[in-house]
């Protein structure tokens, strides 16, 4: 009967601490989240966070926004007008400049604007724009030359291959 009771104690034990553990899980979004949701909605940051969330939000930057967006440089504006607006100053509350590359599916170094007043310059197919860091300058990449080399020599080797087999048939 008294290791019924352990039972009962372990079990009711195990209980509650599963359902504490599913009530944390579900805790509010991280205010960095909130960042990037709406820098992503509109590509700007009019919100002013506290500054942990900006620093926060640095640290977790995704890999494509860092490197095909202004999302990094849109925080770091927002989080210095955030330190500015603590001391006192007047500065814009909305910061950010919209930008978002189109990558490796799109044209090589052009951007697209979200949401700005002033236009941007345009860059033509296979140049690069101005601001960008792309170290080619269009074209297959070299890796892809080596490997099609390969390719062509294995199938030479094979074919050859092939026919001396044909030959020593006859």
């Amino acid at each position: 009967m008294a290791a019924m009771k352990r039972l009962a104690l372990v079990v009711l034990l195990l209980a509650a601490v599963v359902t504490g553990t599913a009530r944390t899980a579900h805790a509010a979004t991280p205010c960095r989240d909130k960042i990037y949701n709406q820098w992503y909605a509109s590509g700007k940051i009019a919100t002013t966070y506290p500054v942990a969330c900006y620093r926060d939000a640095l640290k977790h930057v995704p890999a494509d926004a860092r490197v095909y967006s202004s999302l990094t440089d849109d925080i770091q504006s927002a989080l210095q007008g955030a330190l500015a607006r603590a001391q006192g100053k007047k500065v814009p509350a909305t910061v950010g400049k919209g930008k978002v590359s189109t990558g490796p599916g799109g044209l090589a170094g052009t951007t697209q604007t979200l949401h700005s007043t002033k236009p941007e310059p345009t860059s033509s197919p296979g140049t690069i724009a101005s601001g960008t860091t792309s170290g080619s300058s269009g074209g297959i990449p070299t890796p892809i030359i080596i490997l099609a080399a390969i390719a062509l020599l294995l199938a030479a080797a094979g074919a050859a291959g092939a026919g001396v087999r044909h030959f020593r048939g006859r």
